[in-house]
């Protein structure tokens, strides 16, 4: 496992002050590691914003700290602001204290859930994931395979909770202990998408568990 992509719905996130802070932009998209500062690790985020307010410098959410907005430019009704993030040592910075770790390009904040896409050595990526996973809820990892990279299979993550939830309801008991309606008034979504999500859901697994079987074969 040299490389990772961690997958957290807002769900697991809407509690938390840094979610809740981070969701006044559009997005917080990660260019660069900057190296390690005091202990601290900073990286080089991308953060679009529709009314051009971006976080000051010196703002602070429980161990993520806004350093210094390098640039800011404009692209039709969006704001790019160019920022330097700090994340202290205490938090998750200390795992990349003797570079057998890095983040890499697709890592991403938005309303849709938190994406971490890294790689590394083995034991420190299993560490690392282990630390994440008892802090938030993760809902999919995917991890590269040869040289295919870090490819995004699988269901998606309106459909993993689709999933999750009628497993754990009894959807794929015989005989069923609940209902399409049930289904969709727990999770607030119309019967046809959690139909259609299920659908969706079901044939990708399916793909992905036939592919498995061929290439073992």
């Amino acid at each position: 496992m040299r490389a990772v992509r961690i997958e957290c719905a807002f769900a697991a996130l809407e509690h938390d002050q840094r979610a809740i802070a981070g969701l006044q932009c559009v997005s917080w998209d990660f260019r660069s590691m900057l190296g390690i500062v005091d202990g601290n690790l900073r990286l080089m985020v991308e953060c679009i914003t529709v009314d051009g307010k971006c976080p000051s410098p010196g703002a602070s959410v429980n161990g993520i700290r806004i350093v210094e907005i390098l640039e800011e430019w404009q692209s039709n009704i969006l704001t790019h602001h160019l920022v330097t993030m700090e994340f202290s040592s205490d938090f998750l910075g200390h795992y990349f204290h003797d570079g057998d770790l890095a983040i890499l390009a697709g890592t991403n904040f938005t309303s849709a859930g938190l994406v971490l896409q890294i790689a590394g050595r083995h034991e420190k990526m299993v560490r690392f994931l282990s630390d994440v996973r008892s802090r938030i809820l993760v809902d999919r990892v995917t991890s590269a395979k040869t040289s295919e990279g870090l490819i995004q299979k699988g269901p998606t993550l309106q459909q993993h909770r689709v999933v999750r939830l009628a497993h754990q309801d009894g959807w794929y008991e015989v005989p069923k202990r609940t209902s399409i309606r049930e289904l969709a008034d727990k999770l607030g979504l119309s019967k046809s998408t959690v139909s259609e999500q299920l659908v969706k859901a079901e044939g990708e697994i399916v793909g992905d568990f036939l592919d498995r079987a061929i290439g073992s074969e």
